[in-house]
């Protein structure tokens, strides 16, 4: 098995977890802070991925590879959380989803009077839960893409901080 689908594996079960977690927390730890403490590990387990991919090719990892491991764990993470937590929403317990629309909306409303927003743009935007979906394919896909950027950009990271120059080939070490 490819480390990167080892550590790949590793990811979507936290990220499954913390998930799960979440939700039998209640919809305020759904929708807080603590829902974000997942990525950290992720990103722990992309970085050690990608180290122990290093320490296989004997010390020697060029950027693209680097990348390509510690994105495509981070990849499976962000996947799996996703499916999940649309499957958790909308066919396990879709009551749920209904619990969390005032704390959405509570979260919303705080979030805008800290940036200073004005009121016709809370207004605007509150209408638009009210409305539509929060928590339908479209909407998590385009999360997810957003995710997905931002896991690309960490993936770039944690690529330069591991990958070693290529060795100078000289006649003799041939």
């Amino acid at each position: 098995m490819s480390i990167t689908l080892l550590f790949g594996l590793m990811a979507a079960f936290c990220m499954i977890l913390f998930v799960l977690g979440t939700y039998l927390a209640g919809p305020i730890v759904f929708l807080g802070w603590a829902s974000y403490l997942g990525v950290a590990i992720v990103v722990l387990l992309a970085s050690t991925a990608a180290v122990i991919e290093k320490r296989s090719n004997r010390g020697a990892l060029e950027f693209r590879p680097a990348l390509k491991v510690s994105f495509g764990v981070l990849t499976l993470a962000v996947f799996s959380q996703t499916f999940f937590t649309w499957l958790l929403l909308n066919v396990i317990d879709p009551h749920f989803k209904q619990r969390l629309l005032p704390v959405l909306m509570a979260n919303t409303e705080s979030a805008y009077h800290r940036f200073g927003s004005t009121e016709e743009q809370l207004r605007q935007v509150l209408d638009d839960i009210r409305i539509h979906d929060q928590w339908s394919p479209g909407r998590m896909i385009s999360g997810m893409g957003y995710q997905l950027i931002l896991c690309f950009l960490i993936a770039l990271l944690i690529a330069a901080t591991v990958k070693t120059k290529k060795r100078a080939t000289t006649k003799e070490g041939l």
